[in-house]
């Protein structure tokens, strides 16, 4: 574990765990939140970027650690998660209103992500998790009556339809996304296909509304492959707190029940077990679980669960390292797409380097649209 005691990553990965654990503090996370060596700034400015601010701010209060802070810093915090409650119950009245659309359709969609947590209770409160769209998995032969059913109802798209489509009502808080799969590739369909997840959703009533919610299983796996795969964190070198607590919390509520060797078999197939293994060993840096693991680890995964550490603890080596990952990944795909994907590498780099204007397209690509890393 590439724990250091004074890191704003630890520290609000400490408080998260002991409140998941539990509602005592242990003497030593007592000590800690009390220390006078601690950046306070800093710690909230992680726990923010991290996506993890009102859980951090709901945990020391349960925790009886509010008092502890500066009395300006404790006010902060509380309002911090007041305030995401107040936009969660908001957010669950977005929900409700999608989901009638759909049912009066005679669809019962499955919630995915975010939107789970505003039925299941995964958390201590509804103000740990933050979220800024609701998304919503129906059969991919009930797809194109969901998108007119929503229309009816007064939602407009907001984007072409794929594999996925968003929409959102007038005046409505966030976007809707109606998804008819849960990733693009066939090599990432095969870690979890829709009609897996749908056929063995469980039926529950929110309200006035039927939906269907995954089981833990199937959360775990989406949380991974989603984080991972499909908005490239492995290829980055990035876990974020929030995808972590969910994981740990998922884990926590399943104790013995989660087939860890199904789960490993699912990654495995698919070409992605060093996916899993980093993602697991990641993990247990934050959140200890119990997780069955290999007794060695190549190489590989040894340097990728170092990297994705470092990167976690250190803002210079993160920004670093998702500049030059984020730049790899730009050029591989220019070099795909340069032979209509017949991967003759040599031959298109020179392309890619010598035709005219090449010099500005690749500062375009390569700066100009990467994401920021805060």
């Amino acid at each position: 574990m590439m724990a250091r005691r004074g890191q704003p990553f630890d520290i609000v990965a400490r408080v998260l765990n002991e409140r998941l654990r539990g509602s005592e503090p242990s003497e030593q996370l007592r000590s800690l939140v009390c220390s006078r060596s601690i950046g306070w700034d800093r710690v909230v400015g992680h726990a923010s970027v991290q996506l993890v601010l009102p859980a951090f701010a709901g945990a020391l209060r349960d925790l009886d650690l509010i008092g502890a802070l500066d009395e300006e810093l404790g006010a902060f915090l509380e309002a911090v998660h007041a305030a995401n409650v107040e936009r969660n119950c908001e957010l669950s009245d977005e929900l409700v209103a999608a989901v009638s659309a759909l049912n009066r359709a005679g669809i019962e969609p499955v919630l995915l992500k975010g939107a789970v947590r505003l039925v299941d209770d995964l958390y201590p409160d509804h103000g740990w998790r933050m979220m800024h769209d609701l998304d919503l998995l129906v059969p991919e032969a009930r797809f194109a009556e969901g998108i007119q059913a929503l229309q009816i109802a007064g939602y407009a798209l907001r984007g072409e339809i794929g594999e996925s489509v968003p929409v959102r009502r007038p005046n409505g808080l966030v976007q809707v996304e109606l998804h008819r799969q849960l990733f693009l590739r066939s090599k990432e369909v095969q870690v979890l296909p829709a009609d897996e997840m749908l056929d063995q959703a469980r039926l529950v009533v929110h309200g006035d509304v039927v939906v269907r919610l995954p089981s833990i299983e199937h959360q775990v796996v989406h949380l991974i492959g989603h984080s991972q795969i499909r908005h490239f964190g492995h290829a980055l070198g990035r876990i974020s707190l929030r995808d972590r607590l969910e994981a740990a919390a998922l884990v926590h509520r399943a104790s013995e029940t989660l087939d860890w060797q199904r789960v490993t078999a699912r990654f495995t197939r698919s070409g992605y077990r060093r996916l899993l293994l980093a993602f697991l060993l990641s993990l247990n840096d934050s959140f200890p679980v119990t997780v069955p693991m290999p007794t060695e680890i190549d190489p590989l995964t040894a340097l990728q669960h170092w990297r994705i550490a470092l990167q976690a603890r250190f803002t210079t080596v993160a920004t670093i390292g998702l500049w030059v990952a984020w730049s790899a990944m730009k050029l591989k795909s220019q070099v795909t797409e340069r032979d209509a994907g017949r991967l003759r590498a040599t031959k298109n780099i020179k392309r890619l380097v010598f035709e005219r204007g090449a010099g500005r397209r690749m500062v375009d690509a390569f700066f100009n649209r990467a994401p920021r890393p805060w």
